[in-house]
């Protein structure tokens, strides 16, 4: 009985086919295609295919470029409403509050939250395995088992999230225990120095010089420092853009947003952070997707059969006999150990099945085949290739655009009493909101243009011919989805700064 174990796909259909102990084919030391002498089949496992090592190296390549995102998203959730909660952690430590207190009450608060935000992520996972078998790679759909984790993982992430979660908001602590006072008195963090451009740029020029290097590995980590190095520059970038658009400003609005983007870049680049970074992806992954026609346009209709060439000549006789006895008329040649049987352009898939059929055996240990047939694997890790960018990029944008709504949402929360005390002194709710847009906007076309070019960088020691028409399509599909998910997700913020700025009174806290 052959189990799931001997399939690659669900419901695959597989032939075996069995030989006289005594056929030809038993004593060739490489019957056909296999590469292998025959042998007695002990097991499923054994070495990997060229094919299936590339597979693995596209999936590490895909793990960084998705993890990289998601480990900012979750920085920036730990960071939701930090402005008033470190308001009220340091007014506790001005009355007496011990360091040790304030930093229980913050890591129970985050652990409890994260914890059950981990166990519901497990549960919708657990509930999206259907969906996510269906994603076809490699020729075929998965198996749930596929697709589940090990248990021992599942509990590592319900440990490791609210671990992760935990020692980020310790660490966004440091200036309430240090100087409650200066928190109070809402006093503005010293400036990020230009190191971390510089870390970006170094980290640019490092991929080319390692992308000859046969580590797998190293490559790849080098891939992931520059994308995170993007992640380090960016508030540093949104800072220095703040003070150009501070300057130049003509109206409130443009005044306002710069001062903001001066005040607290770190903010205001964790609400463009996710865009951005897929914008990393799309730029890595437009120069990288393959065009069909990298393979050129194999042909389907001439079957190939490899014999002995000094038995080429009496093969296609033969093979001429065989066909015409079996009802398919076909143009037959030798062209030197190969037989080439022209079936016709009106051939189908039945007249190359019985053809096929009619020229099994005559060339012991190997079987009739098109040129597309024989460049199967090779489409199929195209069509693979496509079908992967569009799935990381989904998950990417997804991520991405949610970061920006809630970063969004919880930026106004923040702020609530600046804002209260902005329509105190009768500033329009629309310069307000035209305010957000373009602390928002700006920063997102620099730093999304440059992580853009960034990925690019880091894809042409990889590329492979010149940019092909779907590389440009993804990208200007992302810039679109980037662009319209961060001005969707100021919208819906829209009636929440609304809600705040109802009463301009300013409130206690």
């Amino acid at each position: 009985m052959l189990g799931e174990e001997a399939l690659v796909h669900p419901e695959e259909l597989v032939a075996v086919l069995g030989h006289d102990p005594g056929d030809p084919v038993m004593s060739l030391a490489d019957p056909g295609r296999s590469g292998a002498p025959a042998t007695k089949v002990a097991g499923f496992t054994g070495t990997h295919s060229d094919t299936a090592v590339g597979y693995r190296i596209l999936a590490l390549v895909a793990s960084v470029l998705m993890v990289v995102p998601l480990l900012v998203f979750g920085g920036a959730a730990a960071r939701l409403t930090v402005a008033r909660r470190d308001q009220r952690l340091a007014a506790l430590r001005l009355v007496g509050a011990t360091p040790g207190q304030v930093v229980a009450m913050t890591v129970a608060e985050a652990v409890i939250v994260a914890f059950a935000g981990a166990a519901a992520g497990v549960a919708l996972y657990a509930a999206a395995g259907p969906l996510l078998t269906r994603v076809e790679i490699g020729g075929g759909p998965w198996f749930a088992a596929d697709v589940w984790p090990p248990l021992w993982v599942v509990a590592a992430v319900l440990v490791a999230v609210p671990l992760l979660v935990g020692l980020s908001a310790v660490v966004g602590l440091r200036r309430v225990v240090v100087s409650p006072l200066g928190v109070a008195k809402r006093e503005t963090p010293p400036a990020m120095r230009a190191v971390r451009l510089l870390a970006l740029l170094a980290a640019l020029v490092a991929v080319p010089l390692v992308s000859r290097s046969t580590s797998v590995t190293v490559v790849v980590a080098a891939i992931g420092l520059a994308f995170a190095c993007v992640n380090l520059a960016g508030p540093w970038v949104v800072g220095l853009i703040g003070r150009i658009v501070a300057a130049r400003a003509r109206r409130p609005a443009g005044l306002l947003a710069g001062r903001r983007l001066v005040d607290d870049p770190r903010s205001a680049w964790r609400t463009v952070s996710g865009v951005a970074l897929t914008g990393f992806v799309a730029g890595f992954l437009g120069l990288l997707s393959p065009s069909a026609s990298l393979l050129g346009s194999p042909d389907g209709h001439q079957l190939r059969l490899a014999v002995p060439k000094a038995q080429a000549a009496r093969a296609a006789e033969q093979a001429k006999e065989r066909l015409a006895a079996a009802g398919v008329r076909a143009t037959v040649e030798a062209r030197g150990h190969v037989v080439v049987a022209a079936l016709g352009t009106g051939a189908g898939p039945a007249t190359l099945d019985r053809a096929r059929t009619a020229l099994d055996g005559l060339s012991p240990g190997h079987s009739a085949s098109t040129e597309r047939e024989d460049d199967y694997e090779g489409m199929v890790l195209l069509r693979d290739i496509g079908t992967g960018t569009l799935v990381v990029l989904a998950v990417s944008f997804l991520v991405a655009i949610t970061s920006a709504g809630i970063t969004a949402a919880s930026s106004v929360l923040d702020r609530r009493q600046t804002y209260a005390l902005l329509r105190l002194a009768g500033t329009p709710l629309e310069v307000l909101d035209r305010a957000r847009r373009k602390e928002t906007l700006i920063p997102l076309a620099v730093m999304g243009g440059g992580a853009i070019a960034s990925g690019m960088v880091c894809a042409v020691p990889f590329m492979i011919g010149a940019m092909t028409v779907n590389g440009l399509l993804t990208l200007l599909a992302c810039v679109a989805v980037g662009f319209g998910g961060v001005i969707g997700a100021g919208a819906l913020s829209r009636p929440l700064l609304r809600s705040v700025t109802a009463e301009p009174s300013p409130r206690p806290d």
